[in-house]
């Protein structure tokens, strides 16, 4: 199998973050996701705040995020990696929203990759700061991944995925029984 070396930005059509941005917090609207919400693979929308719809007009300026695409904790802590569920969210500061180019780097095998031992040792080498380590979006766009060709990608995020699926279906099962 030939694997071909690029970098980020020669993969990604969109990188979308919202670095240095606060919106406005609401009782009620759209979810809005940080840091915070992204943990072990999952997003945990129990911790997300809210925004105005108005708001999130206002806020989202440097681009939506859609279902499907991939968010990656850029601190507090790096290298949290979920794949997005939905369309109608916001992305806070410290989260990069992240999607593969069409017919060059599948979002699922992006996924993965981030969270595959190399993945996260290639994040924490670009990483900078002492008290808070992070990764700057210039510095995530340089980071080299050797992947195969699209077609031998889907097959692999496939096969992944359904284990993935398999495992959170046995995880519900032994959080049932245990009642």
């Amino acid at each position: 199998m030939k694997y071909n070396t690029y970098t980020m930005a020669d993969v990604l059509e969109v990188i979308i973050d919202y670095r240095g941005k606060t919106p406005k917090k609401s009782e009620k609207g759209i979810p809005t996701l940080s840091a915070k919400t992204i943990k072990n693979g999952y997003i945990d929308y129990s911790k997300c705040y809210y925004i105005s719809s108005d708001e999130y007009k206002k806020f989202m300026v440097r681009g939506f995020p859609k279902k499907g695409d991939v968010l990656l904790t850029t601190e507090a802590p790096l290298g949290e990696v979920a794949k997005l569920d939905r369309d109608d969210v916001a992305i806070a500061q410290r989260l990069l929203t992240l999607r593969g180019k069409k017919g060059i780097l599948d979002n699922d095998y992006l996924l993965y990759f981030l969270q595959s031992p190399n993945g996260q040792y290639l994040l924490k080498s670009r990483e900078s700061g002492t008290t808070v380590t992070g990764i700057k979006q210039a510095e995530f766009r340089k980071i080299q991944l050797e992947i195969p060709e699209f077609a031998i990608q889907k097959k692999i995020s496939s096969v992944l995925c359904i284990l993935d699926d398999k495992i959170k279906l046995n995880n519900q099962i032994n959080n049932n029984l245990a009642y």
